[in-house]
């Protein structure tokens, strides 16, 4: 009943040669059997011949399965209009790789903005494809129940005929304009009425303002240059050998210099006094009383602004008279958020052009309001923001496009 053990070895031999025999000719019907882009790589990982990813882009691997799928893509897309252009094999290459870096651009755009398709809807939509190529091969003439597939099998085939992370990348990538960033967002009541309060949002505040120049020139008359430092800066000036000669071959005399060093003096002492002065000013903002503290310390006046709403804020005018226009400071808009009303608080400096402005806030306040009245749907205006924000899409994909370098494979580019 059972086989007896090879005792000698001729025996043993002749079983090793019909056992390596059995498992080539398994083999050579496995491969044959394979799909032709399986049997390709199968045989080129044997062989040496070919690698498992077709390059890669801004550093991020291709896998090979992935570049054949949007390689295929390229062959139908350019058989609708050119047979040639489809049998072009470096023209389907470019194409593929090109593909492949849009998918890759618009997947991280996608995943900055949290939008992904999940691969749930995606074998959803594999599913109903199944069913209905299952429901038209039924309903043909000549074809038995038992020789129509069921829907698992077509389904499974569909599968496995195009990778998911490729069916996810391109329909993340190819819905992420118009199924995400351009849709239209309608605010609940909640978030209207918050809309709302905001828009009657006031702020009053005090401020001071100033400017370089009107420091430089208190600076000037406070500023003494003695002889001795113009005299020192003027023999290190003819020992460098600074000096310019006149038509005789002689240098200018100290005399003749003085003015020039005193105005070079001068300047340099004024802008060193400046940065120390600038960090005094800043320190007082933790002094009681802080805005007073800063308004005598520049010799500028204190100006009240009146409860003003945030809109306002781009352009600003005193009672004075005096432009402001504290929104074109980030920083500003960071420290109102803060919370800083009523409590006295100092901050700053903002910049404005110019313009070094510490803010004392005073009170935030809302005006009662009603729900916000629904907005007529006006259609050139849609229009219009559909226009900026798809523009503004093809500005991302362009300026990051830069970036991502494409590095093919040696063996595929010698294909």
């Amino acid at each position: 009943m059972f086989e007896e053990e090879a005792t000698t070895w001729k025996e043993k031999l002749t079983r090793a040669v019909v056992g390596l025999f059995l498992f080539i000719l398994v083999s050579m019907l496995v491969v044959t059997f394979l799909p032709g882009d399986a049997e390709q790589s199968f045989i080129g990982a044997l062989t040496g011949s070919s690698s498992t990813k077709a390059g890669s882009i801004a550093g991020r691997s291709v896998p090979m399965d992935y570049f054949n799928a949007a390689r295929r893509d390229c062959y139908y897309r350019y058989q609708q209009y050119s047979k040639e252009m489809a049998g072009n094999n470096e023209l389907i290459q470019s194409c593929a790789f090109s593909t492949t870096k849009e998918l890759f651009i618009a997947n991280d755009i996608a995943s900055a903005v949290g939008f992904r398709v999940s691969e749930t809807s995606i074998k959803r939509d594999l599913s109903l494809q199944a069913r209905q190529i299952h429901k038209e091969t039924a309903s043909q003439a000549g074809y038995g129940e038992e020789d129509t597939r069921t829907v698992d099998q077509i389904y499974q085939q569909i599968l496995r005929s195009t990778p998911m992370a490729y069916r996810l990348d391109s329909a993340t990538g190819y819905s992420l304009f118009q199924g995400f960033l351009d849709q239209k967002m309608t605010p609940s009541p909640a978030e209207s009425e918050i809309e709302a309060e905001a828009k009657s949002a006031k702020v009053s505040f005090r401020l001071v303002a100033f400017t370089e120049v009107n420091l430089l020139n208190q600076l000037e008359s406070k500023i003494q240059i003695s002889d001795a430092d113009l005299l020192s800066e003027y023999e290190k000036e003819k020992k460098e050998g600074n000096l310019n000669k006149d038509g005789n071959g002689k240098i200018p005399t100290f005399e003749e210099r003085k003015q020039v060093l005193t105005s070079k003096l001068k300047f340099d002492r004024k802008r060193k006094d400046l940065e120390v002065w600038k960090k005094k000013i800043q320190s007082l903002v933790l002094a009681d009383n802080a805005l007073e503290a800063i308004s005598k310390e520049t010799s500028q006046s204190i100006e009240s602004i009146a409860a003003t709403p945030l809109s306002n804020l781009k352009l600003l005018q005193s009672p004075k008279g005096t432009s402001f226009r504290l929104a074109s400071d980030p920083k500003f808009w960071e420290e109102l958020s803060a919370n800083p009303f009523g409590k006295k608080k100092v901050l700053g400096p903002f910049t404005d052009n110019d313009k070094q402005i510490y803010v004392e806030f005073g009170d935030l306040s809302f005006s009662p309001s009603g729900p916000a009245p629904k907005k007529a749907e006006n259609t050139a205006e849609e229009m219009m923001k559909q226009n900026k924000l798809l523009g503004f899409f093809i500005e991302i994909n362009k300026s990051l496009s830069g970036e991502y370098n494409i590095d093919k494979q040696k063996a595929l580019s010698l294909e």
